[in-house]
């Protein structure tokens, strides 16, 4: 019997071989040392590229660097222009407020760097937030409340880089004379006084920043463009205790005339302001005088940053006693907890100082007593609502104040006193005592046996400004 072909007749037979696993890695040296030549190569290149930017990466934060440098050289000249233009309406209004552009630093070529510098007013709706008050209700190129937004650009070697800062300022009310009398009063008192009231303007000349007045030389600036009068009041009329009206500059006269002391007051001519001269025709009105500008000038100073109030009472009044380790650092005292070193700061560091007292009707109260050793300081020395009674020897260079009802400037007996800049007594009430028929009370009272010298002095005067009355803030880089 035929069973027919054997299963799987006619196919290939398989066979199930064992697998033999090449493992052979000859020739794969030279790959990997190729490939990491190339790895090496691209890092090498990389890392020159690198190193080849450093240089330029440095040179342009160098130069980043120069050009910020430059702006704030900007800020400091505007700052220098600014300080001594008060009307600062013209500079927004001119050139849109631009108040240079390109220009080099002071003594080098345009190749260290150029700068710009321009204001504008804060009058815009977001700059509240940059200068901390209220917008300026002025226009554009009208300044209403002393803050400017001023912006400076330096540029070096193509970088330019810009600052924004707001300037504010209180500007100094006029003084127009060595001795100015803005109040409702002005009664003096000379009689055998050893007194100098000197409207010309006077400068420190060589020691200036010397801490010992003494040793400082003071004289005659050769430029006499700043001269005042010797003794300046209000114009018009005062009322007098006694009944009736005269003039402020009368009234001033009439003693000095009295007291055979004519050539004791020296200044601006006032029928010949070109010229100076001694005696009436340098006791003059000035129309700058006026009260409510100088009530709105404290005002402003009180609310200033960086105005600290001392407050003298009638029961505890203020005195400064002199330092004699240290003149300008007198101890302030009052009798009810007080006891305390005050700065009265110096030519290169001037300060504010403000008392306020305490309305006293009898015009008995006084404010601030300065007694002992010598005191001396610069800057703005303000009593209000009190007497300042100087019993020792008082140097300043800068402003002395001394305003509101009641008041009086004393310099007694035996004291010594120099005051270099602008001397104030500013009489808010005319009725003192508190009735008409009460005796006089003298606003600036020159006690025998004293030496007191009232200069005027442009040079005090500007630094009192640029120092005190000038702030930056809001320094911010664009």
């Amino acid at each position: 019997m035929n069973d027919g072909p054997p299963a799987g007749a006619g196919q290939e037979a398989r066979v199930n071989l064992p697998v033999r696993e090449t493992r052979n890695q000859r020739g794969v040296a030279l790959p990997l040392a190729l490939f990491a030549l190339v790895m090496l190569s691209g890092l090498l290149l990389a890392f020159l590229t690198m190193a080849g930017m450093e240089p330029e990466i440095a040179a342009n934060l160098g130069d980043v660097t120069r050009a910020r440098f430059v702006a704030e050289a900007g800020v400091e000249w505007a700052f220098d222009q600014l300080v001594v233009n008060p009307n600062w309406s013209a500079v927004l209004a001119t050139n849109n407020g631009l108040m240079t552009t390109g220009q080099a630093l002071p003594g080098l070529t345009p190749a260290f760097g150029t700068f710009a510098a321009q204001i504008r007013n804060d009058n815009q709706a977001g700059d509240p937030a940059l200068t901390g008050q209220p917008i300026d209700g002025g226009s554009a190129t009208t300044d209403t409340n002393g803050a400017v937004v001023l912006t400076a650009s330096g540029t070096y070697r193509g970088l330019t880089r810009q600052i924004q800062v707001v300037l504010r300022r209180v500007n100094l009310p006029p003084f127009p004379g060595a001795y100015s009398m803005p109040g409702v009063q002005a009664d003096l008192w000379f009689q055998n006084a050893n007194f100098d009231i000197d409207g010309r303007d006077w400068k420190c000349t060589a020691n200036c920043n010397d801490p010992n007045p003494a040793n400082r030389t003071y004289a005659l600036n050769p430029d006499q463009s700043k001269m005042k009068y010797g003794i300046a009041t209000q114009t018009g009329t005062q009322q007098n205790i006694s009944g009736g009206t005269t003039t402020y500059e009368q009234r001033a006269e009439v003693r000095l005339d009295t007291a055979g002391k004519q050539s004791n007051v020296r200044g601006k001519d006032q029928t010949n302001p070109a010229a100076s001269t001694t005696g009436l025709n340098t006791v003059a009105p000035d129309a700058g005088l006026d009260p409510a500008v100088m009530q709105n000038f404290l005002t402003q100073l009180a609310q200033f940053s960086g105005t600290t109030v001392l407050q003298s009472t009638i029961p505890c009044p203020m005195v400064l006693s002199g330092n004699a380790a240290d003149p300008s650092r007198p101890q302030l005292t009052n009798g009810c907890g007080t006891n305390q070193s005050l700065d009265l700061g110096s030519r290169d560091n001037p300060k504010l100082v403000y008392f306020r007292g305490q309305l006293d009707p009898t015009s008995s109260f006084t404010g601030v007593r300065m007694t002992g050793t010598p005191i001396r300081g610069a800057g703005i020395f303000i009593v209000e609502d009190g007497d300042l009674r100087v019993t020792n020897q008082l140097d300043w260079d800068g402003v002395v104040i001394v305003t509101g009802q009641y008041v009086s400037s004393i310099f007694e007996s035996g004291s010594g006193v120099t005051v270099h800049g602008a001397t104030v007594s500013n009489e808010t009430v005319w009725n003192e005592g508190g009735a008409q028929n009460q005796t006089t009370y003298w606003d600036g009272y020159f006690t025998s046996s004293n030496t007191v010298r009232l200069r005027h002095s442009q040079e005090a005067l500007d630094l009192v400004q640029r120092a005190l009355l000038f702030r930056m803030s809001t320094w911010r880089e664009l």
